[in-house]
Order: C-alpha cells, then sequence, then structure tokens
C-alpha cells in the first residue's frame, strides 16, 4: 500500500475482488493495519520496509502496488510485481478510480464477478447514524491549497448548529490546537484515539462534510453519505469516494492554474455548501426509500 489513506481504501479494491477469486491475499500497509478490524477477511501486516520485502515477498506468486517506485519499487525484489499506476490513465475526465480499479481487475486479470466494494465489514457492536443529525467535519487536508478557509467552516458550523445539526469536527492529535476554536461555537472536537476511533465515530454519524481527502474515503467506506468540498472538480471527479452516496461542490466560476489554487478556498461559500448539502440528503433519502422498496 501506497502510504495515503486514500490510496489504500481504493487498492483494497483489487485486494477484495482477487480474495472473491479464491486468491489468498496479504496486505502490507500501516493505514490497512489500523483499520484490521474492518478488514477481517484479510492478513494484514504493518508496511514493508524495503531492506525485508525480497526475503518477506518471496513465498507469493504475485506482487502488486498503485503507484511507481512509492514507497519503493516492487520489481526489484519480486519476479512478477504489477504496478498499477502503469496500466491506466492515472486521473483525468470521465472515470471513477473505484470503478477503474474494479474494470481493471475483470480486464486485466479476468477475475469474475468483479466488484468496487472493498471488503470492509462493520464490526459488531456499532450502529449506523445512531446519532443521525451529527455531521461529521474534516477541515484538513495534506496540502494547505486543498483546504477550505477556516472561516468558511465557521461559518458552515454555525449554520449547521442553527440547523438543528451537531457538527462535529475530526482532525489528528496535531491538529487540535488550531481547532479548539470550534467549541466556542457549540460544535464537537472528539478525541476518537486513532484511525479505527475515528471509523467508528463516522459510522455511527449522520454525515460527512469535508476537504479532498482519505478521511472522505473512510466515511464512504463505512457507508455515511459525503460532500467534498474541492477547487479541482475534474480530478476530484476522478478520485471521489463512491461506496455510498456522494456528492462534490466546487466554486460556480474557477480560475485556471495556480489562482484556482489558491482562490477557491475564499469563491466557494457556505452557502454554496450548505445547498448542495440538502441536495446530498435529498439523494441519500431517496436511495434509502428505494432499498426498503425493493428498487436497485
Amino acid at each position: 500500500m501506497a502510504p495515503r489513506l486514500g490510496d489504500s481504501l481504493l487498492m483494497m479494491v483489487i485486494a477484495h475482488n482477487f480474495r472473491k477469486n479464491g486468491h489468498e491475499v496479504t496486505v502490507f500497509g500501516d493505514y490497512i493495519w489500523q483499520l484490521r478490524d474492518w478488514f477481517p477477511d484479510f492478513i494484514v501486516h504493518r508496511s514493508l520496509h524495503e531492506a525485508q520485502a525480497r526475503e518477506t515477498l518471496s513465498g507469493f506468486d504475485r506482487t502488486i502496488q498503485m503507484h511507481p517506485g512509492w514507497p519503493f519499487d516492487l520489481s526489484a525484489v519480486h519476479p512478477n510485481a504489477l504496478t498499477y499506476d502503469e496500466h491506466v490513465v492515472v486521473t483525468g475526465k470521465g472515470f471513477v478510480k473505484a470503478f477503474q480499479m474494479r474494470d481493471f481487475c475483470r480486464d486485466y486479470f479476468k477475475l469474475d464477478a468483479c466488484t468496487h466494494g472493498n471488503g470492509m465489514v462493520i464490526p459488531p457492536g456499532l450502529h449506523k447514524h445512531r446519532h443521525p443529525q451529527r455531521v461529521t467535519i474534516h477541515p484538513t487536508s495534506t496540502g494547505a491549497l486543498r483546504c477550505w478557509a477556516p472561516t468558511r467552516f465557521r461559518t458552515l458550523a454555525i449554520a449547521l448548529l442553527r440547523s438543528g445539526f451537531e457538527p462535529a469536527f475530526i482532525v489528528s492529535p496535531s491538529e487540535r490546537p488550531d481547532w479548539e476554536w470550534v467549541t466556542e461555537l457549540g460544535a464537537l472536537l472528539p478525541d476518537n484515539g486513532g484511525l479505527d476511533g475515528v471509523a467508528r465515530y463516522i459510522h455511527e454519524s449522520g454525515w460527512f462534510i469535508g476537504n479532498e481527502s482519505g478521511i472522505g474515503h473512510l466515511a464512504s467506506s463505512v457507508g455515511i453519505s459525503v460532500l467534498t468540498l474541492t477547487g479541482r472538480l475534474k480530478r476530484t471527479r476522478a478520485w471521489r469516494p463512491a461506496w455510498s452516496e456522494s456528492r462534490i461542490v466546487a466554486p460556480w466560476y474557477i480560475p485556471g492554474g495556480r489562482l484556482r489554487d489558491r482562490y477557491w478556498r475564499v469563491l466557494l461559500t457556505p452557502r454554496h455548501v450548505l445547498r448542495e448539502f440538502g441536495k446530498l440528503r435529498a439523494e441519500s433519502a431517496a436511495a434509502n426509500t428505494n432499498v426498503i422498496n425493493g428498487q436497485t
């Protein structure tokens, strides 16, 4: 697994389809290891170090990684190594990555009954939507230019509170000092004690709103509807969370190039986000009604 949460959850689509077709699959990756209780049908280890890779992988028939040379080049340590990105369009218009991985399993590996599911299983004792009005919000990401402005999140949280929702901000321990001010608004800032705790907390929430990030993929994986905030609409459509109801919201007008990355954070308004959140709720309600009525 690449050292990214979203990439890891997406690569589990390939792992899941191999397992569905009778293969014994072992996963090496710190993020999936933290979520190992959610993947009980797999052998999961922490990330593999390059120095031990040749010996550790010697008994495997095939090795697969997502990105060339990241975290290191598997082809240098195994005779039957495949890099996914070398066989597909990495990003662009007209596809969704999770569906692309499903089709890759069918078309390249010739696996049967392929799915875009990633094999995640909800641990016992959890109740989906236990807190239906709770909106988990992830305001950070891997880079500042991928994050909506904090002042916009403040306005959003206030509006959600006034509408009867319970906004809860999900941040890492190192990020907490920068977001403690949300509690003064009446919003929640839970300490979930690690990625497994974050997954459990999100699963029992009603909704998820956040920047383009791995936590959005996690929310989708555990079955919660996702609203993704972005300034890179084309790329986000391709990489959007695809395991639950989801919508993407971007500014109506986005300047090109570097101006887009700099100004989308303020051009995207809370009013626009709230409007799309309303559409997401309506779509989720319609989808649940269809399931109840036996429609697909």
